[in-house]
Formats: structure tokens, sequence, C-alpha cells
């Protein structure tokens, strides 16, 4: 069957270094080409794909694909409506052989839409003489909720969308409750309860978390407040978060306590060990990856009873911080609360923060509970 690797820092044929690019093996380990030539033109030339998590997605999206194509013994350059078809419904009625869980229908038009961005530049390229794709002009529904700058919209509501795309209804992001993260924190360690709360005192990603560097803790601050750079972020754009100060305190302590222990472990095991300059780091030494970090949320928040996510602190943070700013405002005449949690958050798209505003409007009284009790408890 197919496999998936990532490249290392020298890897790409041009000398550009391309850490993490995917690139798609066959069933005979050899590469394959198309696949491997297009996720190298999304890494190095496609100026607007600029996240190595958005490679991951397409990477992980064509693996997917082309073990589709193994099984079937169908050709990858031969296939039409029909053969895609029968991927989709399979996505649809099956759970995905990797998790045992159902397929979020998100997850189902987001492989179709990144096979048909992979057909397309094929096309562009020479590479085959048809698209299997067809769009149509959809009219969406005056019962969904009109986008934040639906005013400006040329289209008259109108968008072109693959035929083959399956409804998906529109969900909020869903906050959790002061009360939920605390049952979450009670269940790790110190480590694992610092990563819990930079997320939802900050905002911050799992990959973002994971990436914390050593250089970027202050060693001493008069602030309630403290600004730090991040750099490894989903885009590649450097921002700056602000983690409360107890907080970076508490960091502080763990990396001259838990973490030295760790690595002096790992120097008397190892000759050659390399300290990370990540914050957080495994029991061995290694630096916490976003998948360890993913996992241990999920595991925790299990064993608590908490449906949830690692993402859904970031849900939290933002609600919480855009109601803070909405309070501030009333002082502040000059403060925009979207805009600055627009800056805070890191989205290119004013409309990506503004389903905050719709999360507010849906449950005031958790927001305002996370204000109050959550964030006073943690700083």
């Amino acid at each position: 069957m197919a496999e998936l690797l990532f490249t290392t820092d020298e890897f790409a044929p041009n000398g550009t270094p391309c850490p993490g690019v995917p690139m798609l093996l066959d069933h005979e380990m050899r590469l394959v080409e198309p696949a491997c030539a297009w996720l190298l033109h999304i890494a190095l030339v496609r100026g607007r794909t600029r996240s190595r998590q958005t490679w991951r997605t397409y990477g992980e999206a064509l693996y997917d694909w082309w073990q589709t194509l193994e099984a079937n013994e169908w050709i990858w350059d031969e296939i039409g409506l029909a053969e895609i078809a029968a991927y989709r419904d399979r996505m649809l009625s099956r759970p995905s052989e990797h998790t045992g869980r159902a397929y979020a229908r998100s997850t189902i038009n987001g492989r179709l839409r990144t096979m048909a961005l992979f057909y397309r530049w094929c096309l562009g390229a020479n590479l085959v003489r048809h698209i299997p794709f067809t769009v149509d002009e959809l009219a969406l529904s005056r019962s969904r909720p009109q986008g934040f700058l639906a005013h400006v919209d040329a289209t008259g509501g109108r968008q072109l969308v693959n035929e083959l795309t399956v409804r998906q209804p529109p969900t909020l992001p869903r906050p959790l409750s002061p009360a939920a993260v605390r049952q979450v924190m009670s269940r790790v360690g110190t480590r694992d309860r610092l990563i819990v709360e930079w997320a939802v005192t900050t905002g911050m990603r799992r990959m973002e978390v994971a990436g914390l560097r050593l250089r970027s803790l202050p060693r001493s601050s008069e602030d309630a407040l403290v600004p730090i750079k991040i750099d490894r972020t989903k885009g590649g754009k450097a921002r700056t978060v602000y983690p409360p100060l107890p907080l970076v305190d508490r960091t502080i302590a763990y990396l001259h306590e838990e973490r030295a222990v760790a690595v002096r472990r790992a120097k008397l095991r190892e000759a050659g060990f390399v300290e990370p300059d990540t914050v957080f780091l495994t029991e061995a030494g290694g630096a916490m990856t976003a998948r360890r970090i993913g996992a241990m949320f999920s595991t925790s928040a299990a064993a608590a009873g908490v449906a949830t996510s690692f993402h859904a602190l970031r849900h939290t943070y933002a609600t919480a911080m855009l109601r803070f700013l909405q309070r501030r405002a009333q002082d502040e005449p000059d403060l925009n609360p979207l805009l600055t949690l627009q800056v805070i958050l890191g989205h290119a798209d004013l409309a990506t923060t503004a389903i905050y505003l719709r999360v507010l409007a849906t449950d005031l009284s958790l927001v305002e509970a996370t204000v109050d009790e959550l964030y006073e408890a943690l700083l």
C-alpha cells in the first residue's frame, strides 16, 4: 500500500529548505511523481499556502486517495466522476480505518477539495486530459446566517461548488465551561497542566504550544500580561501572545525542576544527547509534539468525562477575550474588539474571527462565567 513520508531540511531538489513537506510513495516504495510534484509546488511555489499543517493535510488526503486507487486497481489519471463519487460514498458509509470513527462531513468535503486542487493543477501541467469533477452554482439557503461581509458580496449569495460535496450543517465553535477546564486539569501533572493553561489563556494552538522556545520566555517582568513573540505558527507568520505573569513564573519553575530532571536523565542515558530548544519535553527528554499534546489532552478529557478536543481551549480563549474586549470598549471607544481579537489570534480573514460574535449571541452566560471565573482563578 502507499506510504506517506515527510522531508527533512535539505530535501528539496532545487536546494531550498523545505522541512515537513509530505512525500507519497507507492506500494513498491517509488515516489508517486505527480503527487510529490504538486506537494512540492504547494510548499515551495504557491505563496498562499505557507502552513506546514496544511501541507500535512494535503499529503494525508492524497495518501488516502492513493490507497483507494491501489485497493481498487484504478489508474490515477484515468478515473472519472463515478470513481470519485464511490470514494466519497465509502467515507460516508464506513468508519476511518485509521481512527475507527465515522468521517466528519467537513473532512470528506476537505478531501474532495484537495483532490480537485490536485487534478486542476495536473491539468495545467499537462499531466491529465480532463478534471474528474464538475461544479454547480449553488444558491445559499436563506435560513443560513449571512456571512460577516455579506453586504459587500457581489455574487448575490451564490457560489460555485464541487457537485460531489455533501451537505455540511454549519457548526459554531464550542468553548468549554470553567468547570470542564478544571476537570481536565485535575487529571494531569505539572507539565500538562501548564500546556493547558498556555492554550486557554493565550489561544495558542497545540503546534504553537509545542513550538514554544526557551528563549521566548522572559526572565523577569513587571507586567500582569507578558508579551511573548512566537514564530512557530500555523501560517508561519510570527505574532505576539500575552500569557499572565504567574503562568510564566510557573513555567520557569518547571524549567528548573521537572524539565531539568528530564534533560539530566537523558544526558546520562545518551552521551550525544542534544537538548531541544523547546519549553515542553517528554519524560525521555524529547520535544513534545503537537500530536502528543493532542493525545494527552484527549486522554485526560476522556478520563474526566469531558467530550472535547485541545482546539476547544482556543475557542474558549477567543470567546472570553472577545467579551473582555467588548467590556473594555465601553470605556475606550477607540478600541475595536473584533479587530483586536483578529490580531491576537493571528487570523488572516476577519470573517474567521467574526464567528465568535455568533458564539456570544448563542450563550453569553457561559462566556461571562469564563471571563469572571476561569481567568480570575488562573491569574
